[in-house]
């Protein structure tokens, strides 16, 4: 283990806050910004159009857990080959599965917590606690989440992909307010939960002795 004395420590924590603090002033723009936003990116109210398409067809079903089965299923069977059935081999499909599955369990949970409705009228804020809601629940947009929990998981284990699946997952976030379906602030707080969600699994499995993402897995799996 790594000794970190009272200063670094104590330089990171600066670092955390300051990093948290620019995040609480970018959702607190976002939320007096929402109602103009969303009228401004809703261009498909009706969703008659650009459903049809292929391009939005392709970045919204980024937010489909299955999608993310299949990549995680496609990524294990990768790791199987290359460890030569090594026991790690399952861990980073895994990995991305759990990552974009609970992102999207979280998002769900958010919304029946927060309570806010997906926008609609003149894009004013609406919460299910003060008056029943028709249209549904919008904070935060579950697709999002799922979207970007899977992304981020897997540019973490493939560095030189992190920004193409980055843009791809807020293609998905895009997609969902081009038809109206959330305002902007749904989507930064799906990307703050996914976020969470793989620190979280990071933490407690991203490292897992003998896996083929361990630093040392060349040396601990016997293979080259």
């Amino acid at each position: 283990m790594t000794y970190v004395s009272p200063l670094e420590r104590g330089i990171a924590r600066r670092r955390r806050l300051v990093r948290w603090g620019l995040v609480l002033l970018v959702l607190v723009a976002m939320s007096l910004l929402d109602a103009r936003l969303w009228h401004a990116l809703n261009i498909d109210p009706q969703k008659e159009h650009l459903p049809r398409r292929d391009w939005w067809q392709a970045l919204r079903q980024l937010g489909y857990a299955p999608v993310w089965l299949f990549v995680g299923i496609c990524l294990a069977l990768h790791d199987r080959c290359r460890t030569r059935g090594h026991a790690g081999w399952i861990h980073r499909g895994a990995m991305v599965l759990l990552a974009a599955g609970l992102s999207g369990a979280g998002a769900e949970l958010v919304k029946v917590v927060v309570r806010r409705a997906r926008p609609a009228g003149d894009g004013s804020y609406r919460f299910d606690w003060f008056e029943p809601v028709t249209n549904g629940l919008g904070l935060a947009s579950s697709h999002a989440a799922v979207a970007f929990g899977g992304a981020i998981m897997l540019g973490w284990f493939f560095p030189v992909l992190r920004a193409p699946l980055l843009l791809a997952a807020c293609g998905t976030g895009l997609t969902r307010l081009l038809v109206g379906a959330h305002y902007a602030t749904d989507v930064f707080v799906a990307l703050l939960i996914a976020y969470g969600v793989c620190r979280g699994l990071w933490r407690v499995f991203g490292l897992n002795a003998g896996a083929v993402n361990d630093p040392l897995w060349p040396r601990s799996s016997g293979h080259g």
